[in-house]
């Protein structure tokens, strides 16, 4: 030991030794280190925590994360001033990746879909899941008052509004694709409370507007009591313009008679026929449809329109699988003989017989006939048409032959109009 450290010592054995002065700069850089460590600590037990808490949220209710999202938790720590603790805050950040993998899920060829009320739309399935395919398929509406879908994928818009499609797989629910959907336009009977200003004056506004020739406004007693009565009345709804016949479509094996397609069970069209959806004019006359329903306080909305013969194909096997073909053949056509494949039936509203003596089913009846619509299959008539009833089914024709069945009595068909029959050979 160096003799000159016992300098520093008073006399007497027990005298302390003196502290050495430590430095500003020396404290500085203890504090900072001390600092340091307890931030580390902190950082350690938020992590620790924070795992801990996403195994266990894992565990809770029956959510599951959407396919292509990833969520990644970071702790990010604060050196604070001295006289205070270090501050952690937690951030999560959430990427989307989208789920139109092959490997995870469904393949669209969109996934949002923009209509009108009263129109349709769908997003096709481009690719499925492994070990899927089209008839496992599962459509579901989050808001049905927004927009509908049916078993094939077909939406409808019934009210403005935002809502999503789900698209999952019978035989494996937990693979699903979601589609955007975004209705625009509102029910006809609010179409003149949304116009504001660019609602055009009625007759008695321009009237008030107008001075006489002497400066003075007209009275009520210059205007006659017919012509007073009468402005106040409800106008009369303008008649429609005639629905025309649908084009013929190019198939050898079709059956007219005059301008009418006849597709039952005696008149098939051939399996290469596919119009691809809807035929245009069909679509046009059922949107004015639902939209006039509309006015009367109805919802008349679309569920079904057109199928391709492989699909019709795989509907009818799977019935037939089911409930035997004697049974399937009186609700379900076998593929060929389907008026679906036209493009030119549609089903509306409850594929069931639920459907039957509703509001909409009875305005339907009475009036579809002026869209250029027929009740296929009516009432009482499954020997002739080979279906059973169907009030929810209807065909267009046009206008022409459509008051002819209409005209021809309550429950006419179209068989029965042309003398013809509906039996498979």
């Amino acid at each position: 030991m160096d003799n000159r450290n016992y300098n520093n010592y008073n006399s007497g054995p027990q005298r302390p030794r003196k502290r050495k002065r430590v430095s500003k700069d020396t404290l500085r850089k203890r504090q900072l280190t001390a600092l340091f460590v307890i931030a580390l600590i902190v950082l350690i037990f938020v992590v620790v925590i924070a795992k801990a808490c996403s195994k266990g949220s894992s565990k809770v209710g029956d959510t599951k994360p959407a396919d292509g999202t990833t969520t990644t938790t970071s702790a990010v720590t604060t050196l604070a001033p001295q006289t205070t603790a270090p501050e952690t805050v937690l951030t999560t950040t959430t990427i989307v990746t989208g789920s139109n993998d092959p490997e995870k899920g469904f393949k669209l060829d969109k996934y949002s879909v923009y209509i009108n009320i009263g129109e349709s739309g769908i997003a096709y399935v481009q690719q499925y899941p492994e070990g899927s395919s089209e008839a496992d398929e599962v459509w579901k509406s989050s808001d049905e008052k927004i927009a509908t879908v049916d078993a094939y994928g077909h939406i409808v818009g019934v009210s403005g509004g935002e809502c999503y499609v789900t698209l999952s797989a019978k035989n494996n629910p937990t693979q699903e694709v979601m589609i955007k959907v975004v209705v625009a336009g509102a029910p006809a009977a609010n179409n003149a409370q949304q116009q504001g200003n660019n609602t055009p004056l009625s007759d008695d506004k321009k009237t008030d507007d107008k001075k006489t020739e002497d400066g003075n406004k007209p009275g009520t007693d210059d205007k006659k009591p017919a012509e007073t009565e009468k402005k106040q009345e409800t106008p009369e709804p303008q008649p429609l313009a005639e629905a025309p016949a649908p084009s013929k479509i190019n198939d050898s094996s079709a059956h007219y008679e005059g301008n009418v397609l006849i597709v039952n069970k005696s008149y098939p069209i051939s399996s290469s026929y596919n119009p691809g959806g809807l035929d245009p004019t069909c679509s046009e006359w059922f949107n004015k449809l639902t939209q006039d329903s509309a006015k009367e306080g109805l919802n008349i909305y679309f569920a079904s329109g057109f199928r391709s013969y492989e699909y019709q194909s795989q509907i009818y096997n799977n019935y037939v699988a089911n409930y035997g073909q004697s049974s399937a053949d009186t609700f379900s056509a076998r593929p060929g003989h389907s008026e679906h494949q036209t493009g030119l039936a549609i089903d509306v509203n409850t594929i069931d017989d639920s459907f039957a003596g509703t509001p909409e089913a009875i305005w339907l009846a009475d009036n579809c006939y002026k869209y250029g619509f027929i009740i296929r299959y009516p009432k009482g008539k499954d020997s002739i048409t080979g279906y059973k009833y169907e009030p929810w089914h209807i065909r267009y024709v046009g206008y022409e032959t459509a008051k002819k069945v209409h005209d021809a009595g309550e429950n006419m068909t179209l068989e029965e109009l042309y003398g013809i029959n509906s039996q498979y050979s």
